[in-house]
């Protein structure tokens, strides 16, 4: 009987306890806010073997691309099949004539950087990444622009 009583005191006890638990409420006079800032670095392991871009080339090239399309937009150079820019109409004018070289000279180089690094990166002949790259300059040229064909003549987009 005393094992029944304690059993039938706990569970009067428990319902006490259970039916006389304190409500708290609490409001905010504005919605709370949460403020969660995530950052996420991804990071590789460096492999000495490791080929890249130098950075300083595809910024060199961004610079320069306003000039090389003034050119094109003069019909004075145009891309080559060899994925190159070439001087088609020579300016007259020495100076003019001048910086035209300059631009083209630097933007081959640039190319040529540009064009070795991927053949190394993508395990393939300089020549087929140069005509990759011919077949991708000739597509994004615009209408009017020269582009150079497979059989060497020069014509109008």
């Amino acid at each position: 009987m005393l094992n029944c009583f304690s059993k039938e005191r706990i569970l009067i006890l428990s319902l006490f306890l259970y039916s006389c638990s304190p409500t708290v409420k609490l409001t905010t006079p504005e919605p709370v806010k949460i403020n969660v800032n995530m950052g996420v670095v991804v990071t590789e392991k460096e492999s000495p073997n490791r080929i890249t871009l130098d950075p300083q080339v595809a910024d060199r090239r961004r610079l320069r691309s306003g000039e090389v399309q003034s050119l094109k937009n003069a019909r004075v150079i145009g891309e080559n099949r060899d994925g190159y820019l070439e001087i088609i109409n020579p300016p007259k004018e020495e100076n003019y004539r001048n910086w035209a070289k300059k631009v083209v000279s630097e933007e081959n180089e640039d190319r040529t950087k540009l064009y070795m690094t991927q053949a190394k990166i993508q395990g393939k002949p300089l020549e087929e990444i140069e005509k990759e790259y011919a077949k991708k300059w000739q597509e994004m040229s615009y209408p009017g622009e020269y582009i150079q064909e497979y059989n060497g003549k020069w014509i109008q987009k």
